[in-house]
């Protein structure tokens, strides 16, 4: 029986420091979010650059810059399969425009434009990575 006395015994059970424990895990949980969001922004202030990496099996094919491109731009990468994946360029974001693989998963991820985004598409072993690039002082790691 689902009703009100099997339901008030459960009720009897919940202190309220139940209650305050659950709540803040809950709030803790989002801590890493948070700090996550925090250091990405960092990342992008300032002199930082982005730039999209494609590969192929393992291999750097193109580097593109994307801060400050207005200009759109479509090209081929083929892979050692004879696939191909049709990349398109244009206001600072990257999408893999068309493919001839089946599962078509790099079409359907859309632009990327952030960095640590990627595009992946594993028949053809095509990979776009958006990495950040600053020439900052504090980036130098000095060893003694």
């Amino acid at each position: 029986m689902f009703g009100g006395i099997e339901m008030k015994s459960y009720y009897k059970m919940i202190k309220p420091w139940d209650i305050i424990v659950v709540f803040s895990l809950v709030l803790l949980s989002f801590i890493p979010f948070f700090i996550f969001s925090f250091v990405q922004a960092q990342k992008t202030e300032g002199t930082s650059v982005n730039t999209a990496i494609i590969s192929v099996d393992g291999k750097e094919v193109r580097r593109i810059v994307l801060t400050d491109n207005t200009s759109t731009e479509t090209f081929d990468v083929h892979s050692s399969d004879g696939g191909y994946n049709t990349i398109e360029v244009t206001n600072n974001k990257i999408r893999i425009k068309a493919a001839d693989c089946t599962d078509q998963v790099c079409v359907l991820t859309g632009y990327i434009s952030k960095p640590g985004e990627t595009i992946v598409c594993l028949p053809h072993k095509v990979l776009i990575e958006i990495v950040s690039e600053t020439a900052a002082e504090d980036d130098i790691i000095i060893s003694s």
